[in-house]
């Protein structure tokens, strides 16, 4: 029977999924905060053929207004290393340059970073270069965005103290701290906040130097400024990010998920044309759904297929008792959409006592979203029985799949971060799992509507 063949094949390959975890990947080491501080100038004064050794370092940011930031970064030496750098002004000011390019966070503006001057004095180096790029205003608030692209490696602190510094009379108006501060978080790793200045400082007992791994904004506001409009200035900033994922990511998988409900649309005409008993096969895909969506709420499956069952559990049971819901396009999409509110209102439930399933997308909303393309997927089933395959309404019912993957698409990519790039590689692999989980639902609903007597 192809109903029991195709659901076999898919049960196997779901639980397959299911069971895989994420692979453990060596990384890189992280990015250091300063370039011209600590070892990152001592490497860098090492390519230029001078050993030098930092025994201390600081970093002072000021942005100014225009976004700009300045930097003065001093590192303390040994007497002789000072002396030989005194003697080579030129040299010094070489190794400034590259130290401040090739390193840290304004590294990403190194086409444009200018060192103003790198002098020597008591034994001291000082460091002082500007950045035109650290940060960008939106809604009036002024946004630094510096340990917001610490990428996928993090950052580590390499100076004894770090701070940054907003213009004159404005305040950090955005909560830093808390984003840092968790149960694994050091006392150097948590910033000081006063006023308009975050600082982090090394502390005497931490052996290594701190390393952070959250990514945020730091926001620059006058006192006055409602947290309203501070929200909208972090989210205007990050929705180039989000814009970039969804035409890098979505949109290259709206292609092929197109092409793959074409695919599916000619598979599931094949399928229904051979009779069988639909009832079967609807109490089928319900009892899977149940199954899966308990082994999930129970932590047998990952909790993201949680939705995936409930979806299932759903749509088989109106398919088992109220078959006649199925037979139009419009009732399928509305059994479809109902069972998507019943997926957001079971991990709302779930979440409140359980932070597994509230942590499993920013909002109830994302998560409703990124299951839209199974809530419509006993509509695409009943839209693509035309009189042929390429006919007007299989047209509309591919064009609502891919509109419902781009919506999904569009919620599921991170929207202030870029994905590790390694996800290009496996889009193809999740559009084609996506088109497995579709397809017995809409088989499903394609069975309910055939008018040969054997689909009630």
């Amino acid at each position: 029977m192809k109903h029991a063949v195709v659901f076999g094949i898919l049960a196997v390959l779901c639980l397959a999924v299911g069971s895989l975890a994420a692979p453990a990947a060596a990384s890189s080491p992280p990015e250091p905060v300063c370039g011209p501080c600590s070892s990152a100038f001592e490497e860098r004064a090492e390519q230029q053929g001078v050993g030098v050794n930092v025994t201390h370092s600081t970093a002072e940011i000021r942005v100014d207004e225009n976004g700009s930031a300045t930097w003065i970064v001093t590192n303390r030496l040994g007497e002789a290393n000072a002396s030989l750098l005194a003697a080579t002004p030129e040299r010094l000011r070489q190794i400034a340059r590259g130290a401040a390019v090739d390193n840290g966070l304004a590294a990403d503006s190194a086409g444009s970073v200018t060192v103003q001057s790198a002098t020597v004095d008591n034994e001291t180096v000082r460091v002082r270069f500007t950045d035109p790029d650290a940060a960008s205003r939106h809604a009036g608030v002024l946004v630094v965005d510096y340990f917001h692209a610490i990428g996928t490696w993090g950052a580590v602190f390499n100076a004894d103290r770090v701070s940054l510094t907003g213009p004159e009379g404005t305040v950090i108006a955005n909560d830093p701290r808390s984003i840092v501060d968790d149960e694994h978080a050091t006392d150097s790793e948590l910033p000081t906040v006063d006023e308009g200045t975050l600082t982090w400082q090394r502390t005497a007992a931490a052996e290594d130097p701190a390393e952070l791994y959250d990514e945020f904004y730091i926001a620059f506001a006058e006192p006055e400024t409602g947290s309203t409009r501070v929200t909208a200035a972090l989210t205007l900033a990050s929705l180039p990010i989000w814009l970039s994922n969804v035409r890098d990511i979505v949109l290259p998988g709206a292609v092929v998920y197109g092409l793959v409900s074409i695919g599916l649309a000619a598979v599931t005409r094949w399928t229904v044309e051979t009779p069988t008993d639909a009832g079967r096969f609807a109490a089928a895909v319900a009892g899977a759904g149940v199954l899966g969506a308990l082994a999930a709420a129970v932590g047998l499956l990952p909790t993201t297929l949680l939705g995936v069952g409930v979806l299932y559990a759903e749509i088989g049971l109106a398919g088992l008792v109220r078959p006649d819901w199925l037979r139009s396009v419009r009732g399928s999409l509305a059994v479809g959409l109902a069972a998507l509110l019943a997926v957001g209102g079971i991990l709302l439930g779930l979440g409140a006592i359980d932070p597994r399933f509230a942590d499993l997308a920013p909002t109830v909303a994302h998560t409703m979203a990124i299951h839209l393309p199974l809530a419509v997927a006993p509509a695409f089933g009943v839209g693509v029985l035309g009189e042929a395959l390429m006919s007007r309404s299989t047209a509309a019912a591919v064009a609502g799949a891919v509109a419902a993957f781009v919506v999904a698409g569009g919620a599921f990519v991170p929207f202030d971060s870029r994905p590790f790039f390694l996800i290009l590689f496996v889009l193809p692999f999740v559009v084609a799992l996506l088109g497995l989980l579709v397809f017995p639902l809409s088989v499903l609903a394609a069975s309910r509507a055939e008018p040969d007597g054997t689909a009630t």
